[in-house]
């Protein structure tokens, strides 16, 4: 759980102006929000059913309807949608006002429906009513069935957020949330790419622990240290691919062994100074945050460096950051994961949590400035801002928390800029504070060896040791974050961990 608090007292949780109308509290027909996993059950059985459709749009369009706002939880008539409504001598297929738009086209145009964008972008347009203070709704949905692009026309007017076949959306149907009242999550093929890149690598982790290549804690800091690497080399860190290049060679070479060749790259990492300029490392950095401590020196047998070149193919750029919180399922077992409070949330789950305490407020309280002094004032408290989660576990509630903070204070910078504009004010630098990591804090209570992943690229609170009183972990020497991933000026503050 993720408690937030604001210092200056002037952030309050409200109901989201972006929601329809919902049924209220004391309504007997109200029933709780489906979990995740209810929603992909659900979108399962609708996506068999509607992805072999082959009629019309008019004969089908509103069942299709009816049933996809069902699978999110919604009865379609209480919280406001309506079909057909009329616009400039034509006829939106839907419009729930505030909250989205569907225009429907037949299955067979599926692939054309590009053609059809100018259309449900004109009704975007037109849907909002200034006289009556009815804004645009933010969604705009195009679907032909089998197929749908979602649109942020506000925000993103060149291009769907995402494309998707029907067949795929119970495994993004957080592409949709906003139909069960929540923030939708975009992560696309980035979803499926770090479920394959995680399940790859914890395999072999447990090839390696079946056949004791080491010690537990050993080849759980070994796992973490290739995925920095895997991550590092792909955003440019590890110059020249080195991470790839000793794997290949070891491949090439039975009489090498990983433990010296990868266990030498680990020792360089976690070697401070300039890199060396010569031999099989030149140019690999120093890593500090911790992650490198301890070298994991461990011998791979022939199949297992193929595993690791096998995920090594993956483009880390697109892989998220949660994988972290994915290996740690893998890597602990079931078993291993109650007794230690360890479970992994997928981010449309953090998402029901960070998104009416932490983003709808914020973005409440931004889009609501009055005046450029209001805007100041936003700052200097989203500065203030601190955000704790009380069992972090691996970590993700804090990383999608920072990033959506992240996002928030851009759009206070928009607004800024639009305020001072709207008051004559003469043209400034932008705000140039940038939201402390300090502010993020996570406790965790480890029983023993709990891998404690933080940043997917920094080194930091990403190994795993036996908890000891008040000790303070080697994070508090501050991490490292790659440049495009952090921007220079991003003040990075110790991170401490209480084990008491």
């Amino acid at each position: 759980m993720i408690s937030a608090r604001c210092t200056a007292g002037s952030c309050r949780a409200r109901t989201s102006p972006c929601r329809g109308r919902t049924a209220s509290p004391s309504d007997p027909r109200r029933r709780p929000p489906p979990t995740g996993d209810e929603i992909r059950q659900r979108l399962t059985r609708f996506a068999a059913r509607w992805s072999v459709y082959d009629g019309s749009e008019r004969a089908e369009a509103q069942t299709f309807l009816n049933d996809l706002f069902s699978c999110y939880g919604q009865e379609r008539q209480a919280i406001g949608a309506v079909f057909e409504q009329p616009q400039a001598g034509r006829f939106v297929d839907l419009i729930w006002p505030r909250v989205c738009i569907f225009e429907m086209k037949a299955p067979g145009e599926a692939g054309r429906l590009a053609r059809h964008r100018e259309q449900a972008l004109d009704y975007w347009r037109n849907a909002a009513d200034a006289g009556r203070g009815i804004a645009a709704p933010p969604w705009v949905v195009l679907c032909a069935f089998r197929r749908l692009e979602v649109w942020e026309p506000g925000r993103f007017p060149k291009e769907p957020r995402v494309v998707l076949d029907l067949i795929d959306l119970p495994d993004q149907y957080d592409s949709l949330l906003f139909l069960a009242g929540d923030e939708p999550v975009f992560a696309g093929g980035q979803a499926a790419v770090t479920r394959e890149a995680a399940g790859r690598l914890t395999g072999l982790y447990q090839q390696l622990r079946e056949r004791r290549a080491a010690p537990p804690e050993v080849l759980r800091d070994f796992l973490l240290q290739v995925v920095w690497c895997l991550f590092a080399e792909d955003l440019g860190q590890l110059p020249a691919h080195r991470f790839t290049a000793l794997v290949d060679a070891l491949r090439a070479d039975p009489r090498r062994s990983s433990a010296d060749d990868l266990g030498q790259l680990f020792v360089r990492l976690a070697t401070p100074g300039a890199p060396t300029a010569h031999g099989l490392y030149a140019g690999v950095p120093h890593a500090n945050g911790g992650l490198f401590e301890h070298p994991a020196v461990v011998h791979l047998a022939a199949d297992e460096l193929e595993v690791l070149r096998a995920a090594g193919e993956f483009n880390w750029r697109q892989v998220e950051p949660q994988i972290f919180g994915s290996l740690l399922e893998g890597a602990l077992g079931h078993d291993k994961q109650w007794e230690l409070g360890a479970h992994y949330t997928h981010e449309a789950d953090t998402q029901k949590v960070v998104q009416p305490t932490i983003v709808r407020p914020w973005r409440e309280r931004i889009e609501n400035l009055a005046s450029h002094a209001e805007a100041q004032r936003a700052q200097s408290d989203l500065l203030r801002y601190v955000v704790l989660d009380p069992a972090c576990g691996s970590g993700n509630f804090l990383y999608v928390a920072y990033r959506e903070l992240r996002r928030l204070e851009h759009r206070l910078q928009e607004r800024e800029r639009e305020l001072r504009h709207r008051a004559g004010q003469r043209e400034q630098g932008a705000m140039s504070l940038f939201f402390p990591l300090q502010n993020i804090r996570g406790i965790e209570i480890a029983l023993r060896h709990r891998p404690r992943p933080r940043d997917p690229v920094d080194g930091s609170e990403a190994r795993g040791r036996r908890a000891r009183p008040r000790r303070e972990h080697p994070a508090a020497r501050g991490p490292v974050w790659p440049p495009d991933r952090r921007r220079p000026a991003d003040p990075v503050a110790p991170g401490r961990r209480d084990h008491r």
